[in-house]
């Protein structure tokens, strides 16, 4: 696989700070504030002193009912939709002037959310006086969020320090069915203080089960025995927080603290823009003050650098796993007649045929990847997929299509779900990476249910030298080592995030047996081929020294002739989740692989057993004939 495709050379939109320089009005003495504001300094200080899992607060009134509802009707009524595309949201801003073309959904929505996103909010006195007088209670609003009374508000109860009143940053945003906001910090340049501020309908009110809460997420304990390992949030988050109309949600941003995300909206809704089970909101952030601000101290530094993505990955993530034989060479055509008669165990035999490897074998070299349906045999395959199925329809039951509020939603199922102490179920993250149930291997499986007994042999094979002899006759690749799990990604809960070698780093041969059953209805078929409820697998390519964290800018403009631009053509490589089936993908430095969100609306689980291997390119003796 070579990467030809280049991914966007700046950050994704949700990682862009869009600020004004401006000052706002901050003399706003008839800021329409709702009443019981400011009399309720001392009890909200005192609340979000003792909040967990780090310090917030909610203002359940922000401001007067019916100063908001015109705001709100100005919103839905003068603004405009575009949409566009990054790696961990999926939602619609409302924006004044579109800068990007909207980005159908058709042939690119199975590679990212789509989002839509401009200018800031911040900067409406920038309009023309003509669009300004359409908008005079949002710029108003605005005014009072920015104002010095506000911001001496907020610095009362979070201790946060001065904010700027020149610096702001503000936007509005629509999540609706499907749309989703995955684990982040928000740690970006001089932000001091997150905020949003729902716009939902007041009637009928917002139901937690409509999703679209904002989760607060504890951090996981330091560990003495990996001292290097930064701060990293815990799998599940400890604090939801559904929208109000009119409710102002706040907290301090903090390095490796301040970690969030937006639950998935999964009330199906009317369809209407800010109509019922639109999370509509404005959201955005208060700076550290600029130069000239009282406050300002161009000695204290910005945040401290991030972590490496590298010494994240290897202070949190699963360590290879070296074989403990030494590789033989030259490397084998065909598994060796013990090999052979354990892979028979469980895998089809027509896949252990020298005719077979050989064709398949060419494929590979010639194309960096394979696809192999059948991939167990089929009393094994038969078996598994009926416990699967059994397992799948317990989770299913009363979720999707059921009546909340009035409206059908596909209800997001509990973190606990799936998981077994017992059977060795467990949570995995960190979800600012990562998050999904894992299989853990189990040497005694006397106690456990059938499933895991299979999954538990299926595993201990693809770990076997046995299974490397066959990767290296599949591949002509020499495996060194590998990372592998029994996966299952939960709708509504569970997804990877874009990862891979740096552009100066080795191949990695990715290999995956999909073991999500077909649905049997087609409807449901439909759902998981048409890609916008995830589950897929994605590889995406990098330029030179991007950051792999930023790869899902969406669709990257690149200039054409005078005036033209051309679109990115999207992934290298797109497997939907399969029944049965083997794939083997050769993943080039600077290749990025990810498995994409599986909302609320999938038919169940994505199941599977993946790893990555670390491989070694071997020279055939013919090819170095003659050379020095």
């Amino acid at each position: 696989m070579t990467a030809s495709h280049a991914a966007p050379s700046s950050p994704p939109p949700t990682k862009r700070s869009k600020t004004s320089t401006k000052t706002t009005s901050t003399d706003n003495p008839d800021a329409p504030f709702h009443p019981d504001l400011f009399p309720s300094l001392e009890r909200l200080a005192n609340e979000h002193a003792g909040s967990k899992p780090y310090n917030h607060a909610v203002i359940p009134q922000l401001f007067e009912k019916e100063f908001l509802d015109k705001a709100r009707e100005e919103i839905v009524s003068k603004i405009r939709f575009t949409e566009k595309e990054t790696d961990i949201c999926e939602f619609a801003l409302l924006l004044v002037v579109p800068s990007f073309a909207r980005v159908g959904r058709t042939s690119h929505a199975f590679l990212a959310p789509v989002i839509a996103q401009t200018g800031d909010l911040t900067n409406l006195s920038g309009l023309p006086e003509s669009e300004l007088a359409l908008l005079p209670t949002l710029l108003k609003l605005r005014d009072a969020l920015y104002s010095a009374k506000f911001r001496s508000l907020l610095r009362s109860i979070t201790g946060c320090g001065p904010l700027s009143g020149i610096k702001t940053d503000m936007s509005c945003a629509e999540y609706s069915n499907g749309s989703y906001l995955l684990n982040h910090d928000d740690v970006i340049g001089t932000r001091r203080v997150s905020f949003i501020l729902y716009l939902v309908k007041d009637e009928p009110a917002w139901k937690p089960e409509w999703g679209g809460a904002l989760e607060l997420y504890p951090v996981l304990p330091a560990d003495p025995n990996n001292p290097d390992r930064p701060n990293v949030p815990e799998a599940k988050p400890s604090v939801s927080i559904p929208p109000a109309f009119n409710q102002l949600a706040f907290f301090v941003v903090q390095p490796g603290h301040s970690f969030h995300s937006v639950e998935e909206v999964v009330v199906h809704g009317d369809g209407v823009r800010g109509g019922v089970g639109s999370r509509m909101s404005l959201s955005g952030w208060f700076h550290k003050p600029v130069e000239g601000e009282e406050g300002y101290d161009e000695e204290v530094p910005d945040f401290a650098a991030k972590s490496s993505l590298q010494q994240l990955y290897a202070t949190t993530l699963s360590p290879p796993i070296a074989y403990d034989n030494a590789p033989t060479l030259p490397l084998p055509l065909v598994p060796s007649a013990d090999e052979s008669t354990l892979l028979k165990k469980l895998l089809n035999p027509a896949y252990l045929d020298p005719t077979t490897l050989s064709h398949l074998r060419t494929n590979f070299v010639e194309s960096s990847q394979l696809l192999l349906s059948n991939f167990l045999k089929p009393d094994t395959a038969s078996e598994l997929e009926a416990l699967i199925r059994e397992v799948d329809a317990k989770g299913e039951v009363n979720r999707r299509g059921v009546t909340v509020g009035g409206q059908k939603v596909d209800l997001i199922p509990s973190f606990d779900l799936g998981e077994s102490e017992e059977e060795g179920w467990v949570s995995v993250g960190p979800p600012h990476i990562q998050r999904f149930l894992s299989l853990v291997p189990k040497a005694d499986t006397s106690s456990s249910s059938r499933l895991t007994v299979l999954l538990n042999d299926i595993h201990t094979l693809i770990r076997s030298d046995a299974f490397r002899s066959l990767l290296a006759s599949f591949t002509s690749l020499l495996p060194l080592d590998h990372t592998t799990h029994v996966r299952r990604l939960r709708p509504g809960l569970d997804f990877t995030l874009a990862r891979g070698e740096p552009s100066d780093g080795e191949a990695m041969l990715d290999v995956g047996l999909g073991l999500t059953p077909v649905p049997s209805d087609e409807a449901d078929q439909s759902i998981w081929e048409e890609g916008e409820t995830g589950g897929w697998d994605m590889w995406l390519a990098t330029e030179e020294g991007d950051d792999e964290a930023t790869y899902g800018g969406g669709q990257k403009k690149k200039e054409g002739g005078e005036g033209e631009e051309e679109e990115d053509d999207g992934p290298l490589l797109a497997l939907e989740p399969a029944w049965n089936t083997l794939s083997l993908v050769l993943r080039d430095p600077g290749v990025l692989r990810f498995t994409k969100y599986v909302g609320a609306r999938a038919p169940g689980s994505r199941w599977d057993v993946t790893g990555e291997w670390g491989v070694g390119m071997v020279e055939d003796e013919e090819e170095g004939e003659g050379e020095e």
